[in-house]
């Protein structure tokens, strides 16, 4: 799993769901949410919410601590290129 080490919750989301044979639509249904709103979430554009990351987590049979880590690298990494460091 280090070699994933850096990339951005969408990139880790969608290497997974691809991983898995998952389409962003059935991703989405099974999780209760839009297809566009993974697409969102797959292009950078959002973050999901934090009662969606179990669902995640679920549909791409990881453990809820690997998708919550992925949630808190990209928070980390977005604070920091806003502060500019």
């Amino acid at each position: 799993m280090l070699k994933y080490r850096g990339m951005s919750f969408a990139e880790h989301l969608r290497v997974e769901r691809t991983k898995h044979n998952l389409s962003a639509e059935i991703l989405a249904r099974n999780c209760g949410i839009s297809r566009s709103y993974v697409t969102l979430i797959e292009n950078g554009k959002r973050l999901p919410s934090a009662k969606l990351l179990p669902k995640i987590a679920e549909q791409l049979g990881l453990k809820n601590h690997v998708v919550l880590n992925w949630y808190l690298e990209d928070v980390r990494s977005r604070l920091q290129r806003g502060f500019g460091t």
